[in-house]
């Protein structure tokens, strides 16, 4: 069986430099997410608060990603700074 061409098993928009600003903030503050929705612990239920800002602020990052236009790109600073503030606060 012949394998599918190694371009149809990317994502076009995600790079190698795009993993440690956007995605990996993003994995972190879905998994928090469902932590405070599970366990419904108090300090679960407020971190999921924080990690719902977060969220939107990596979801912003990917869809500019996706839509640059030009000048400068602003979103995985952002994602990052905001994943890091919900990493500290998690741990």
């Amino acid at each position: 069986m012949p394998f599918p061409s190694p371009h149809l098993l990317v994502i076009f928009f995600l790079d190698i430099g795009s993993l440690p600003f956007i995605i990996l903030p993003l994995f972190v503050e879905f998994l928090v997410l469902i932590r405070g929705a599970y366990t419904r612990e108090p300090t679960d239920i407020v971190l999921a608060a924080v990690a719902v800002s977060c969220l939107l602020v990596s979801m912003w990052a990917v869809m500019e990603s996706l839509n640059s236009s030009g000048g400068v790109y602003w979103g995985e600073l952002f994602s990052a700074a905001a994943g890091g503030l919900l990493l500290f606060l998690v741990i």
